[in-house]
């Protein structure tokens, strides 16, 4: 890839300099947006890993796709050149374009791609529902310890864990079990998979009415991958409970005090990325 974003991601000369051209990759992401992915989406019927037949199975909804391009770019780019000429027109949508892309991609990568969060394995996910049903067994047969079926979740699984190789729900777990006063804590593995979202997300400006609204929810991402049906509107309603419940039950809950100081440390971890010795 262009930009290394991933610690299994492989490494190339060129990603050492990733953290100073990937403000300009980011401003570029909408109209990559408008002019390629979508495209290639309704072609081949498919986001990523992702089928999108339901949405472009159909010729209606592949008609409803190729008229509302039309429109869009009759509205966006030939009328803005009818009145201020072709230069100007072209000038105007491509400045626009790269400030909302600049805009929306530092709001979302930073919850994602930044100094402290931890990278879900390839089969992290894949067995998260496996390992809560494990856990859900535990606690209903009344086991106080692990049973052999989650213990083996946790430790033949790879955890999530940062760039640096470190799992930081070993010292989240750690920390809860030592305020409780019991001195026991509910047992909650590695993989579960509100835990992995929890883990693999970060929040910034948390509990703030302005930013929630101004990003539509990407401040508090963590919330929003937890209960993604939900409006954005209402995260900060329910940002306290869950930031207290990960405590209580030792998941991590990293939300940096704002976007700059997300945004720097993002920086930092892309270069921290881009500079590993590349394989020979």
């Amino acid at each position: 890839p262009i930009m290394r974003m991933h610690p299994l991601h492989e490494p190339a000369w060129y990603h050492r300099y990733q953290h100073i051209y990937a403000p300009f990759l980011f401003a570029l992401m909408t109209i990559a947006k408008v002019f390629q992915q979508d495209y290639e989406v309704a072609m081949s019927k498919r986001l990523y890993h992702i089928d999108a037949t339901c949405r472009y199975g159909s010729k209606w909804n592949l008609i409803r796709f190729w008229g509302m391009k039309i429109i869009t770019s009759g509205y966006m780019i030939a009328v803005p050149c009818y009145f201020h000429g072709i230069a100007r027109g072209l000038a105007l949508f491509v400045i626009g374009h790269m400030t909302c892309g600049e805009l929306l991609a530092t709001m979302f990568i930073v919850n994602h791609v930044i100094e402290g969060v931890s990278y879900a394995k390839k089969n992290t996910v894949e067995d998260a529902a496996a390992a809560t049903a494990a856990a859900d067994v535990k606690e209903s047969e009344g086991e106080e310890k692990k049973s052999a079926e989650t213990e083996n979740n946790d430790t033949t699984v790879h955890p999530p864990s940062t760039m640096y190789g470190t799992t930081p729900m070993e010292q989240t777990r750690s920390d809860a079990a030592a305020k409780s006063t019991s001195g026991k804590l509910a047992y909650v593995p590695y993989n579960d998979w509100a835990a992995v979202q929890c883990q693999t997300s970060v929040n910034w400006s948390p509990g703030s009415w302005f930013w929630n609204h101004f990003s539509g929810g990407l401040s508090h991402q963590i919330e929003h991958h937890l209960f993604p049906s939900i409006c954005h509107t209402n995260y900060c309603y329910i940002q306290d409970v869950v930031e207290k419940t990960c405590a209580e039950y030792g998941v991590p809950y990293q939300a940096e005090p704002n976007l700059f100081v997300a945004y720097k440390k993002m920086m930092a971890h892309l270069k921290f990325l881009g500079n590993e010795k590349v394989k020979s």
